[in-house]
Formats: C-alpha cells, sequence, structure tokens
C-alpha cells in the first residue's frame, strides 16, 4: 500500500468489511458497496443479498459474464432476485441504493448524491470537503472503461504524483460499476485516489488507485458520487455537493 495517503475519516474499516465480503456477487456491485458502508459503521447487513432487495436491485435478463478477466461468477443469492427487462435496466440505482442506507440503518444514515458535469477540478473540491465532513462512505458509480489499469505498478502511480508523467496503461475490464473512495495522494505532479472494489484480483486485495482525472472521466459519464453521512450532517453534505459545482439530485 502506498505512504502519504489521506485516508478518509473510517477508510480501514470500509477496507476491512470489503474485503471480507468479496467477491460481489453478478450484478450486486450497488447491493456490495452498501452493505460494506453500513456494516463499517457498525450496522448489521444479513448478506448482499438483503442489501439488494432493499436496493430494489434487477438481475441482468442474460447471464453474461460481467466480472474482471481472472474472476469467476458468483451466483449464489440467497433469495430470489427479480431479473430486469433489458440489461440497461439491471443493477441498483443511485436513489436505489440511498433508499437501502436509510432502511437498514433505521434512519441513522443518509447518501447524499452529487451528480452534473465532472471534471478533476470540482471532483478535487468534492474530496477535499469529504475530510471535514466525515463521511460514513464516499460511493462512485464509475464507467471502468475510463480507468487505468488496475495492476499499474506503484512506481508509476508515484511517478505521476511526483513528476506528472501519466502511466499510460487502460483497465481491460469496462462496465458500470460501484466502488467505494477511501483517500488521496497529492504531489507537485498530481493526485490519485485510492478506490475499494469488490474483486480481489482488482489492484492490492480490492485496493486499487486511479488518476484523479480519470475517476473524473468515470464519472462524466451520466454517473455520480453518493456520500453516505450521518442523517443529522446531510444538510451539510447538500451543501458541500453544491459548493463544488455539483448538484445533490440522483444521476
Amino acid at each position: 500500500m502506498l505512504s502519504g495517503v489521506r485516508w478518509f475519516p473510517g477508510a480501514g474499516e470500509l477496507i476491512t468489511a470489503a474485503r471480507a465480503e468479496m467477491p460481489q456477487k453478478n450484478d450486486l456491485c450497488g447491493a456490495f458497496v452498501t452493505l460494506v458502508a453500513l456494516r463499517a459503521n457498525g450496522i448489521p447487513v444479513l448478506d448482499q443479498d438483503e442489501a439488494a432487495l432493499a436496493a430494489g436491485v434487477r438481475l441482468s435478463p442474460v447471464d453474461t459474464p460481467s466480472w474482471p478477466p481472472g474472476e469467476k461468477g458468483r451466483e449464489d443469492y440467497r433469495i430470489s432476485l427479480p431479473r430486469a427487462e433489458s440489461a440497461a435496466d439491471a443493477g441498483a440505482s443511485a436513489a436505489g441504493i440511498a433508499d437501502a442506507v436509510r432502511e437498514l440503518s433505521h434512519g441513522r444514515l443518509a447518501a447524499v448524491p452529487a451528480s452534473g458535469q465532472w471534471t478533476p477540478e470540482n471532483l478535487s473540491v468534492l474530496l477535499d470537503g469529504v475530510g471535514e465532513l466525515a463521511p460514513a462512505a464516499v460511493v462512485a458509480n464509475v464507467d471502468t472503461a475510463e480507468f487505468g489499469a488496475h495492476d499499474t505498478p506503484e512506481r508509476a502511480l508515484l511517478d505521476y504524483v511526483e513528476g506528472g508523467l501519466p502511466p499510460m496503461w487502460n483497465s481491460r475490464w469496462r462496465t458500470g460499476h460501484f466502488v467505494v473512495l477511501a483517500g488521496t495522494l497529492t504531489g507537485p505532479g498530481g493526485t490519485i485516489v485510492s478506490i475499494v472494489d469488490s474483486y480481489p484480483s482488482l489492484g492490492d486485495h480490492g485496493v486499487h488507485f486511479q488518476l484523479l482525472g480519470r475517476l473524473a472521466d468515470a464519472l462524466d459519464t451520466g454517473r455520480g458520487l453518493l456520500l453516505v453521512v450521518d442523517a443529522g450532517d446531510e444538510q451539510q453534505a447538500g451543501e458541500l455537493v453544491r459548493n463544488s459545482g455539483l448538484r445533490p439530485v440522483p444521476w
């Protein structure tokens, strides 16, 4: 793990909870991040299926591989989840995850959305404010086609942070996906963001780093973030989103 990372509040608990639950079940990345955010904050969730049911997740209509190269699908569902009529309607929505967070935490937590035109600048402002907000989790809905390779060497990442030379390797896995953001590392060359993923083969047992600009590109495909916060901080989280030049509405 890279040294000098400015970890977000509770990042250690989030990483531990994610690694204990990996890999996600097929189509349940939204349920996975919901479970991780809640368990990391001491709120019991039975399994990914319970989170999926609360979030209104629908499975893909056809069982086609959607997992990263080198991983295997996981279909050990405890309950029978509904199937979507089209692949575009499968998975979880931002609103569905927000509903699940509130329901399963019995109103203790809320998920505040951030959407709009994503740039490295407004993403940086938002992430800089996360430390003061102390959220339970920062959930991102991304297009992994915009990511760098999940196994980018640490030396290449440090070369970017120290000197601005961006690694040229691209992600070999391309899909819409939910992840958790855990912290940032900034230097004279730029900023990289720690990503807590749902598969152990991605990075260091599910934790990898992405350039801030690549993360902004992965969000700027009609996607966004959810700031999972204590219910009493919901208004403050909305203000942070607006001050970042974004909108506190689902995408």
